[in-house]
């Protein structure tokens, strides 16, 4: 999925309100600036000075994964952004495909070159620091403490602003004017609510109960650890339906988050985290936990639900109205997705206006549904093989979920492979590229003959 130059082509569309400063409403934010006279972005929390960790994120101490594909798209959003991250302590050297190690399907996939380096930081500096580059945007302003209301309609039945109260010091409702309204506000957000307040239609909701519990704990790093990489990347498996993932971050340290499904749930003690870990198909978080005591008390967060609102399949949506990042789709977080597929949908934003015309609203929508399905797929068709795990399969589920069964175990073997598959699952590649005719016979001849990694 490449990210295009996003340098502005079209005549400005005056003002722009942007619901939510979360990483998709500040990348919005960032896709608009240049392409409208005023950007307005609304956020109901107190927005913190420095990276610092917020109520309306409250998963934001946890680990987050930033996928190639999505760092890509916020440095043409916001150019000089990975360099700052580096300079503040974050890691993008290497080769994804080199610097990180991934178990998938219960092993070590082969290192390989995938063409792309990978970005290891923490979602309160990689917020922290959007949020200061899209703050100093001539362009925008950013409000926080403000309640978004109601969206307000125009005389032509679109929506023309929204209404807001000011959370600090009660004010009544303002309405601020909008020729676009850009909804961030996420998951939980009033979405629903204010559309059908405004006669609106509601988009369709398709769900998947996931019931995933995690737990996060920060440790000290060494040098040597996992032999040098960034991150270690475990999924879970029908046959043990727990996941894991460690990152290398600022400050000298790893964030590692155990990930439970169903009736497994990770414990907060530091001996029972360790225990846990143990169960798991890799021994790298094994080997980063024993001996290390939390540098702070483990933290636990609830995820009940994947959610995918089909904006993409409800007409009669008012015009002046676009939705993004999770308000359009909500990934199981142990895949690590969501804030770079909001990253690609801000780029779709950016091209979309510069595009122009009518219908932009229908095209954008068309657009984010088009970068979800591809994750969508393999995020809920793998989740749909864990025990407890309910929900609606997609077409093709067993067929596909069979094919990369296979893909997953030549890769093992197979560097080509492993870097068709790295591919698409950092959003770099649609998913039917793994059935190319030229990885599927080496998938379908279960990969190259060789020594299986070390650790399989």
């Amino acid at each position: 999925m490449p990210v295009h130059d996003l340098a502005p082509t079209a005549q400005p569309r005056r003002t722009a309100v942007v619901i939510g400063a979360g990483m998709a409403g500040l990348l919005s934010a960032a896709a608009l600036a240049p392409r409208v006279d005023r950007v307005v972005v609304l956020d109901r929390d107190h927005l913190p000075a420095g990276a610092q960790a917020r109520g309306g994120t409250p998963q934001c101490t946890h680990s987050h994964g930033v996928l190639a594909s999505g760092s890509a798209a916020m440095e043409a959003l916001l150019p000089g952004l990975r360099a700052e991250l580096v300079a503040r302590g974050a890691f993008s050297e290497g080769d994804l495909g080199t610097t990180s190690r991934w178990w998938v399907g219960g092993g070590l996939i082969a290192d390989c070159a995938v063409g792309r380096p990978g970005m290891a930081v923490s979602r309160v500096l990689l917020e922290s620091a959007v949020r200061d580059r899209v703050r100093a945007l001539d362009a925008v302003t950013v409000r926080d403490e403000v309640d978004v209301a109601g969206l307000h309609p125009g005389p032509d039945g679109g929506v023309a602003g929204v209404r807001v109260l000011d959370r600090a010091d009660g004010a009544a409702a303002e309405t601020i004017a909008a020729d676009l309204v850009v909804d961030a506000s996420g998951r939980t957000g009033r979405t629903e609510t204010w559309l059908r307040a405004g006669g609106w239609p509601s988009p369709e909701v398709e769900t998947v109960d996931v019931g995933v519990r995690y737990v996060t704990t920060h440790v000290a790093a060494r040098e040597d650890d996992l032999d040098g990489r960034r991150a270690s990347i475990c999924a879970a498996t029908p046959e043990v339906p727990r996941a894991g993932v460690a990152i290398r971050q600022e400050g000298g340290t790893w964030t590692i988050t155990l990930v439970g499904y169903a009736d497994s749930r990770p414990p907060l003690d530091a001996d029972g985290v360790r225990a846990f870990a143990r169960t798991l198909a890799s021994p790298d978080l094994t080997a980063l936990l024993d001996g290390r005591e939390p540098l702070a008390r483990p933290r636990a967060f609830r995820f009940p639900s994947c959610r995918r609102r089909r904006f993409d399949q409800r007409p009669g949506l008012p015009r002046g109205y676009v939705a993004i990042g999770d308000t359009v789709c909500s990934f199981d977080p142990a895949f690590g997705q969501g804030m770079s597929v909001a990253a690609l949908e801000a780029t779709a934003l950016a091209e979309e206006i510069d595009r122009g015309g009518a219908g932009i609203e229908e095209r954008l929508h068309r657009r984010c549904a088009a970068i979800v399905d591809g994750p969508w797929r393999i995020v809920v068709g793998a989740d749909l093989l864990i025990p407890g795990v309910r929900g609606e399969a997609p077409p093709g589920h067993a067929m596909i979920s069979t094919y990369l069964r296979r893909v997953q175990l030549a890769a093992r073997r197979d560097p080509v492979v492993a870097a068709a598959f790295l591919r698409v699952v950092n959003l770099l590649a649609p998913p039917p590229s793994l059935m190319a005719p030229a990885i599927a016979w080496r998938v379908l001849r279960g990969g190259i003959r060789e020594p299986a990694p070390a650790g399989v």
